[in-house]
């Protein structure tokens, strides 16, 4: 089905049954997982409206005050969404190789969240970097087109943003590679080089290159009209350029709010030479636009977030060519299989001096694509573990979806069964598992609040059926109901903890701005759920604060990454205690927002659980929905199953 190079990944064993829908399409732990997410959020809406099974004191139901603004006025949001390709027949609402019918759904969640603008991580057509798609089969084969057609359809179907006010950044994938393409990309999205969006200009170009192309079938999908003016997103563009003349627009960087984006192109340029003028290398390239990615990190606004996109991961699940070569390995790695002889080039030592260059600038988050997966990971320096960073491999927004390590008969048996990338390649010193999730169709909503970044994670199951080689797809474009999967994030001035499966939550600990202290005091991590390799989950603990606010005796504590499954909030019982200021009042209760904003009773956002009140210290008998005032230590405590925004407030 693709022509990527090295794109597919195989697994030299079984994987259930061919075809089936039971292993290889879906497997059974994970229906089942799909089939309990309604579950999932209505305990989801309980927990949001403070519902428990709880009894004993009304005061755990009763409002503590008013004005718990978390996320504060200042916040606000972006999106970032995976490749959108679609392979098979055009079904009335996707032409051009492009999943049009999908991207219009994620659309109208991005306007409903408010988002500032949306970011997409490469492969914007299966056929974008084409001059022609009649190699694409379906309605449109044998059409005579000009130009890389695909990409003008996706660059045409952001106008619903640009209605609204939103903005869109792009990024060239594998599937956009080709000189022609980079020319078309920087053509059809002028805001890369200046933050402008909505230019008429631009819209007539891809509105009548498509409206050419179009065939009967899709008059399901019309195309949109372009209503409202122009308008900018961003700032320093200029400033923060791009590494040389001949990346202008496909490798760039601005400024938003508090934060700085940097979107890194490893593919053929306008001329096809790199950085310094050598001929393009797709393993070498981002290596030569290191000193231009460290620069543009460490020339930031100080105390500023930096986010860093692109198409391929450091190290992904499925596909083994990553953005710093063909494949992850720490050194060449070379084998025969399925009559065929690999060698692959090392990209270890690049990917390494781009981490160290995240970390020492204090740079956090990196999105990519490629892979059609979810998977969230820390992902480290081989050289020194102790250096990482946080590693979202964006789900996609595409008819075609992927399953890691699985066989793939046509060739590049690279990896045994249920072997990791990271086991095979790099000994396991790269990568940390968080979470994963096959076969949906997924987006990212980042909230940015001062210090404190949220990323939200949506989905919708697409249940794909087996197609060839390792491509599961779908033919018809599903009505997508979106659900939140997971919550994460991590503060500017808070702490992280990695925390493995069977180990204690006691070592997370840390002290607000205004000099709060908050530490868990009991708990352990029993997540039990592991990926399609057998590697078991940690969970990534991350606390951030909000300084001390009129309505609370403490600062406010934000702590992220405990929540067991995906679709649930639901944590393991841990107990937190917090410091109060004594002359804020008296009778202090750790409390949290509920849904209207109001401070509550902690324990009354619980799942199940039994209400008790104790005048002391915590202590190892108590149950979920114990809670506390220790006046000698002059803290507040609770056991709870959740996580979120927290600080001692003075009681009803």
């Amino acid at each position: 089905m693709s022509a990527d190079k090295n794109e597919k990944m195989i697994l030299n064993g079984a994987m259930g049954t061919p075809g089936g829908l039971g292993e290889r399409n879906l497997e059974r732990r994970e229906f089942i997982k799909r089939a309990a997410v309604g579950a999932g959020a209505v305990a989801m809406g309980m927990v949001a409206m403070g519902c428990t099974s709880s009894s004993g004191s009304s005061s755990t139901s009763s409002q503590l005050g008013a004005g718990a603004a978390v996320p504060t006025a200042s916040a606000w949001k972006f999106a970032v969404m995976g490749d959108t390709q679609w392979i098979a027949a055009d079904d009335g609402l996707n032409p051009n190789t492009c999943a049009v019918g999908l991207i219009t759904q994620l659309n109208s969640q991005f306007i409903a969240q408010k988002v500032k603008f949306v970011v997409q991580v490469g492969d914007l057509a299966d056929q974008g970097a084409a001059g022609s798609i009649a190699a694409a089969g379906g309605p449109e084969a044998g059409y005579s087109i000009t130009g890389p057609l695909g990409e003008d359809t996706r660059a045409l179907f952001t106008q619903a943003l640009f209605n609204s006010g939103i903005g869109f950044f792009p990024l060239r994938g594998n599937h956009d590679d080709s000189a022609a393409a980079a020319t078309e990309f920087t053509t059809i999205y002028p805001q890369t080089q200046g933050g402008v969006m909505n230019g008429t200009s631009v819209y007539s170009r891809v509105k009548g290159s498509v409206a050419a192309a179009y065939n009967s079938i899709d008059a399901n999908q019309p195309i949109p009209a372009d209503s409202g003016s122009s308008f900018s997103i961003g700032s320093n563009f200029s400033a923060i350029g791009s590494p040389d003349s001949d990346l202008a627009g496909l490798t760039y960087g601005f400024d938003y709010g508090n934060a700085r984006l940097v979107f890194l192109d490893q593919f053929t340029t306008p001329s096809s030479v790199d950085v310094g003028g050598a001929a393009h290398s797709i393993d070498l390239s981002v290596s030569l636009q290191q000193p231009w990615i460290t620069s543009t990190l460490s020339g930031r606004t100080s105390g500023s977030h930096a986010f860093v996109f692109a198409h391929k991961g450091i190290i992904t699940q499925q596909h083994i060519d990553v953005l710093f070569g063909e494949c992850p390995a720490d050194a060449t790695a070379s084998w025969t299989g399925n009559g065929i002889t690999k060698s692959l080039p090392v990209a270890s030592q690049g990917a390494n001096n781009f981490i160290l260059s995240m970390v020492a600038n204090k740079a956090r988050l990196y999105f990519c694509g490629h892979d059609h997966i979810h998977n969230r990971s820390i992902v480290k320096n081989t050289n020194d573990t102790t250096k990482h960073i946080t590693h979202q491999l964006c789900q996609s927004v595409s008819s075609k979806f992927y399953t890691p390590n699985e066989d793939n008969s046509t060739g590049n048996s690279v990896v045994t069964s249920n072997t990791s990338n990271d086991a095979f390649f790099c000994g396991g010193l790269r990568q940390t598992q968080l979470s994963q999730e096959l076969y949906t169709v997924g987006f990212y909503i980042v909230t940015v609040d001062g210090a404190n970044v949220t990323v939200d994670y949506y989905s919708a199951p697409a249940y794909p059926i087996a197609g060839s080689s390792t491509e599961d797809v779908i033919a018809a474009t599903p009505v997508l109901n979106f659900t939140k999967q997971e919550t994460t994030g991590y503060s500017l001035n808070g702490r992280q903890f990695i925390v493995a499966s069977g180990e204690s939550y006691t070592g997370v600990k840390d002290t607000g701005p205004s000099g709060t202290v908050a530490q868990i005091l009991e708990g352990t991590n029993s997540n039990p759920n592991s990926d399609r390799s057998g590697r078991i989950y940690s969970n990534d603990v991350n606390t951030g604060w909000i300084t001390e606010t009129s309505g609370t005796a403490s600062d406010v504590l934000v702590l992220w990454g405990m929540a067991r499954n995906l679709g649930s909030t639901l944590t393991d019982q841990y107990t937190l205690s917090m410091a109060y200021d004594a002359t804020k009042g008296s009778a202090f209760v750790l409390a949290t927002p509920d849904a209207a904003g109001n401070w509550v009773n902690a324990v009354a956002q619980n799942s199940g659980g039994t209400t008790k009140v104790v005048s002391g210290p915590w202590n190892s008998s108590y149950g979920l929905g114990t809670y506390g005032i220790d006046t000698s230590a002059g803290t507040v405590w609770a056991v709870l199953n959740y996580n979120g925004y927290f600080a001692a407030v003075q009681g009803a």
